[in-house]
């Protein structure tokens, strides 16, 4: 299946094949798809929380709990 591209996108995957970062046009086109997915994810997830939240479900975090917390785990590395 053919795809058109823009110039500069297609320039962008040519850069990025050229650099290392994919080994074919195939591949940064997938991996492209697969970020467009997981960002189509992400927004329905933060539009489910911001619904959650209008609805009161939400609750408040104790800062300096989560603070000490991350302090705990840090020093025990």
């Amino acid at each position: 299946m053919a795809s058109n591209l823009s110039p500069e996108n297609e320039q962008y995957i040519q850069n990025a094949i050229a650099a290392g970062l994919y080994h074919d046009r195939d591949e940064a086109l997938n991996r492209a798809v697969e970020l467009l997915k997981r960002r189509e994810q992400l927004i329905r997830d933060v539009n489910q929380g911001i619904e959650q939240l209008q609805r009161g479900e939400g609750k408040l975090w104790d800062m300096e709990d989560i603070n000490a917390k991350v302090r705990a785990r840090l020093e025990t590395k």
